[in-house]
């Protein structure tokens, strides 16, 4: 798998799988540089890949039927793991991405009426004012310039989510949310690397110290966040109002600090970044290939005539829908999930003993040979409708699935549709010729480097 630059739609991963699975000693320098690097490349070409001498220590599932019975169907069985909670745990506690069972489904009912399609597309006017914030900057910036398209979406995105569901961040506050953050995540491989070798969680390694700052700091910003809003008064529809206000179904307790600062935290990471790193991918595939980037332009143009886009424009946007969509497929936001099966088991005809480490690398699954026609190539058309209307619920899964599938889905789509169309009125992004960004798996799937694209205004 090599790039091609001379092919404008063909973008292979510049990253290369395993021959093989290695041992967990000698592959842990590639672990942890890039889990993608590990996986081996059967994993792109049969269902399920166990690793393990004597018998299976990991499996790898990409076959879309053994997904549905993972993710869908026996729930039961197949449940999340000590690992997420064990990595995440200082930043987020036991927020409604990491928690489980009664206090998952309380959490997620209190969550959920903010992410409905309809609620979503309340937002867009939010949206598309975060994007033309960021057109200004470009523009302040000169008429045409490299500029770090990773850090802009994130800032546009993060601008979106403070003004929406958790209204009350002001600009310094974000500012240090992010920066605290991303310190948190830069190194949290090797978190996961410790944890996967079941070290116990006292013992030192690489960047664990500047992690466990990183999260103190960032859950005392949140904290100090809640307190303002507290002392404002707890009015208000949007998830802080709404956390505040509620109260548990059975004991009628308020949530405590904590639980309030792990929600919000939960958010704060995951209610930007993914949208973030698909706005970010998007933007190098349409650098590529400046034929779609015209078609998507034109699209938009032709519906709004210039005006700013509206909620009732989203599901007119049908091309730059596939466009996102095809990206999240070449470049899954989330890259991997991971299962353990609490009773010994069977799946895919293999025996799992108890408990076996289920990674799900949907980056595979998006690639896989055998679901795939030219896997690796961009196209669009792929979701046409009724091209689409014959996938499995589980080859194209963005945004997971089953019971847990990521509650912010339909929000995700709208503000990438709002934001992509808002931007492609005003600029045009062409690739530097030289940046090959290798997709690295960082709980989202940052690209090595940052995106440095020419932007170039209209």
């Amino acid at each position: 798998m090599t790039s091609t630059p001379d092919i404008p739609d063909l973008y292979p991963p510049t990253v290369t799988p395993a021959a093989r699975a290695l041992p967990l000693y000698l592959s842990l320098t590639r672990f942890v540089r890039n889990p993608l690097r590990s996986l081996p490349r059967t994993v792109y070409e049969q269902p399920i890949v166990a690793y393990g001498r004597k018998r299976p220590l990991v499996a790898w599932v990409t076959g879309p039927e053994l997904i549905e019975h993972l993710l869908i169907k026996r729930t039961d069985i197949f449940a999340k793991t000590r690992l997420d909670k064990r990595v995440l745990k200082p930043l987020i506690g036991t927020g409604l991405l990491t928690a489980d069972g009664d206090h998952w489904r309380w959490q997620r009912k209190l969550a959920s009426p903010l992410f409905r399609p309809n609620d979503a597309l309340s937002y867009v006017p939010a949206m598309t004012t975060a994007a033309s914030e960021q057109i200004a900057r470009w523009r302040a910036s000169g008429a045409a310039h490299i500029a770090p398209i990773d850090h802009d979406m994130t800032e546009t995105t993060f601008a979106v989510i403070a003004r929406t569901i958790l209204a009350g961040i002001d600009e310094q506050q974000g500012a240090d949310i992010q920066r605290t953050g991303h310190a948190y995540i830069k190194p949290i491989m090797w978190s996961v690397a410790s944890a996967l070798m079941l070290t116990p969680e006292r013992w030192w390694y690489p960047g664990k110290q500047r992690m466990l700052r990183a999260a103190a700091e960032n859950r005392a910003i949140v904290l100090r966040l809640l307190n303002k809003r507290r002392a404002a008064g707890i009015e208000g529809d949007d998830l802080v109002g709404r956390m505040l206000a509620t109260r548990h179904p059975d004991t009628g307790a308020p949530m405590s600090d904590e639980e309030l600062v792990d929600n919000l935290g939960t958010f704060l990471l995951a209610g930007h970044e993914t949208t973030a790193k698909a706005l970010t991918w998007t933007i190098y595939l349409l650098s590529r290939a400046p034929d779609w980037q015209q078609r998507v332009r034109d699209e938009v143009q032709s519906l709004t005539g210039g005006r700013a886009v509206t909620a009732d424009d989203i599901a007119k946007l049908t091309l730059t829908q596939r466009v996102i969509k095809e990206s999240m497929r070449l470049y899954p936001p989330v890259p991997a999930m991971t299962r353990v099966n609490t009773v010994a088991t069977e799946l895919g005809g293999i025996a799992l003993p108890e408990p076996c480490l289920i990674v799900v690398p949907v980056f595979a699954v998006h690639r896989h040979r055998t679901m795939w026609e030219d896997p690796d190539k961009f196209d669009p058309d792929r979701f046409l409708p009724e091209r689409e209307a014959k996938m499995l619920r589980t080859q194209f899964m963005p945004f997971g699935a089953g019971p847990r599938v990521c509650i912010g889905a339909s929000f995700a789509l709208v503000e990438a549709t709002a934001v992509l169309a808002t931007l492609l009125q005003s600029a045009r992004f062409d690739w530097d010729g030289k940046h090959l960004p290798e997709p690295v798996s960082r709980v989202t799937l940052h690209p090595r480097g940052g995106m440095p694209v020419k932007v170039t205004m209209l």
